[in-house]
């Protein structure tokens, strides 16, 4: 049975170990491995360990995936949602993006950015009541879905 629970310090090298291998596809695909899930450190995922909510999917010792969540204010800025590869197509990365809103009943909004090349990515969030309010070239080759949702009450 997966389930989801905090993340804690000492599951930053497997987290940053999910992260890379998830964001491969999207750096092959723009052509651009200077992306910030690919540049980010271990001491950066410890970071967030300590001061934002991470949460990650396991069954039994085995990460299946995780998920961030930074509140600034009335938003939760939502970051580096990852499934396993062999996770996939179960509905974790519902659960995990539910689990991440669930956690932050205060904010007003949650935010978040993907990129338009990830298709797939984008109308994921698109099924889970986010809309594209802003896109943004960031790079010839990363066009950003600057995506929003207003929180339930």
């Amino acid at each position: 049975m997966t389930t989801i629970v905090p993340a804690h310090l000492d599951d930053a090298p497997a987290l940053l170990a999910m992260q890379r291998v998830a964001f491969e596809p999207e750096a092959r695909a723009c052509d651009d491995w200077a992306i910030p899930p690919l540049q980010e450190t271990l001491d950066g995922v410890r970071e967030h360990i300590r001061a934002a909510t991470v949460l990650k999917a396991v069954e039994g010792d085995r990460l299946l995936g995780a998920i961030r969540g930074i509140v600034s204010g009335g938003t939760c800025l939502i970051r580096v949602l990852v499934v396993a590869e062999a996770a996939r197509g179960r509905g974790l990365g519902a659960r995990l993006l539910r689990a991440i809103e669930d956690a932050h009943p205060q904010v007003e909004r949650f935010e978040l950015t993907t990129n338009m090349i990830m298709v797939g990515n984008v109308r994921f969030y698109l099924r889970h009541g986010y809309e594209v309010v802003e896109q943004i070239q960031h790079a010839p080759t990363i066009r950003l879905a600057f995506m929003r949702k207003i929180a339930r009450r």
